[in-house]
């Protein structure tokens, strides 16, 4: 480097290796035609320099983060260094039991213009919340001053990245959703809520998650402790699936959290048997696959289970010895699943007890059943309404808008099918009180199938819409 040059050093946000790359980008595009979201713009920090007398001279350079003590009153050139720094720390986290393990390309698209507001528009920053887009390979983090800022939210970025890590790694069956800490979740949606929040507990070494809003606002949790209000530890809670992952890894004796299994056999089993169960993904699909690893740690994971009120006496990977349904009495929770004889219709219920907020996916409004094919068959399905709450109206249409007051007053019964995660059949068409799809080739093994009633999450559903639907389901 010759002497006394003027010049400028950028840097890049962003990780490369031979294993690992990740880029942080501005999502917030308002142009005409704005260009693809893998080709907008990375964040870089230009400094200027003189290089001095010394033949290699030292080059320090600060990130600024903009603020000025009540308010934010330069650049925030610090945001994006520091979430790529926290993305790094998950990888190294996951690279130490897997060295040399190959990370899938990520971006993290972060904005100040990026606010939680909805419909979503991410060229113009309008975001739900901070997520992760299976199809992109990409998280989405707020950034907002005096709504939302993400960027020192340490936990939050790990949490998105921890769905992105299901995504690449293990598989998530996770329908998404609003949800919240205290709900009764779909147990999909229970566990790859509570695995996010306990990759980050875990990666950053940090039980106390906290999420800033604004300027002065925001909200936290000890992931050592479910003391929050209304909250009920069970299987179909985030922060029960939370709790217990995290005193798996942790060596902090608390009570009957007295041992420690490593980050080791919870990678193998989320790499593993999780990714590849024929259930649902749920905290039974896993801690049944721990307890077949052979850690020699058995009744450690089986008190911990007892202690989150989750039954271990014969656990498998479909919870069908667990008997906690929820607080109080309810209906149409247990059995998890329901198995499937071909030929023989079996009534199965759903129910929105559960659900305040029309999201339709809390806990009793999706159900599950198992069909379990010796040998190759050809299968339809049908699913029929029983005691359906109105008869089709001479104003029905199935081609106009579903949500016209004519359309909504009908049960509107849907299915999936599934083997292994793969999707294999839909029956969501809008004929009303029943569902029939075509006959289909089915391989040799077995499926599991979702129902639900799509009215529990139609907010344009009548208020006098029944919050219990019942089902006749047949595989033929």
């Amino acid at each position: 480097m010759d002497r006394e040059t003027d010049f400028i050093l950028r840097v890049r946000a962003e990780l490369k290796s031979t294993t690992w790359d990740v880029d942080i980008r501005n999502n917030v595009d308002t142009g005409a035609a704005p260009p693809p979201l893998a080709q907008r713009p990375i964040y870089a920090m230009d400094q200027p320099f003189n290089s001095g007398a010394a033949d290699n001279p030292n080059m320090d350079l600060t990130a600024t983060t903009g603020w000025g003590g009540a308010s934010y009153t330069g650049p925030r050139v610090a945001a994006p260094f520091s979430i790529l720094d926290t993305i790094y720390s998950a990888i190294l986290f996951v690279d130490a039991v897997d060295p040399g393990v190959i990370f899938a390309p990520l971006d993290a698209f972060w904005s100040v213009d990026n606010r939680p507001v909805s419909p979503t528009d991410i060229d113009l920053g309008d975001l739900p919340t901070s997520f992760y887009r299976s199809d992109l390979d990409s998280l989405f983090l707020l950034g907002a001053a005096g709504l939302d800022t993400e960027e020192f939210d340490d936990h939050v970025v790990v949490h998105e990245w921890g769905h992105y890590f299901e995504d690449n790694f293990s598989r998530s069956d996770s329908r998404g959703g609003p949800h919240g800490l205290s709900d009764l979740l779909d147990i999909r949606l229970a566990f790859g809520e509570g695995w996010a929040s306990a990759l980050a507990a875990m990666a950053l070494d940090e039980p106390i998650y906290c999420d800033t809003a604004s300027n002065t606002t925001g909200f936290g949790f000890n992931s050592e402790s479910s003391a929050i209000p209304g909250f009920t530890e069970g299987w179909y809670n985030e922060l029960t699936v939370l709790r217990l992952i995290y005193d798996l890894w942790d060596s902090d004796d608390d009570g009957v959290d007295n041992s420690s299994i490593g980050f080791g056999p919870i990678y193998a089993v989320m790499t593993g048997p999780q990714a590849n169960t024929p259930a649902f993904t749920s905290i039974f699909s896993f801690t049944t696959s721990l307890l077949e690893q052979g850690t020699g740690q058995n009744a450690f994971i089986n008190s911990l289970l007892a202690d989150n009120g989750i039954n271990p006496t014969g656990i498998d990977i479909y919870g069908s010895t667990e008997q906690n349904d929820g607080p109080g009495v309810n209906d149409d929770v247990l059995p998890l699943y329901t198995s499937l004889t071909l030929g023989v219709a079996e009534t199965i219920c759903v129910n929105n007890q559960f659900d305040t907020g029309s999201t339709g996916n809390k806990l009793s409004e999706h159900r599950y059943l198992r069909l379990d094919l010796a040998a190759q068959t050809s299968v339809s399905f049908s699913m029929t309404t029983v005691a359906a709450p109105s008869q089709p109206s001479a104003g029905f249409d199935c081609t106009a808008d579903p949500d016209d007051p004519e359309n909504t007053q009908h049960s509107d019964p849907d299915f999936l099918v599934w083997r292994s995660g793969q999707f294999i059949q839909a029956g969501f068409g809008c004929e009303p009180n029943s569902e029939v799809t075509p006959a289909i080739s089915l391989i040799a093994g077995e499926y599991t199938i979702d129902i639900n009633e799509f009215r529990f999450s139609d907010t344009m559903s009548p208020a006098a819409f029944p919050g219990r639907i019942c089902f006749d389901f047949t595989a033929n």
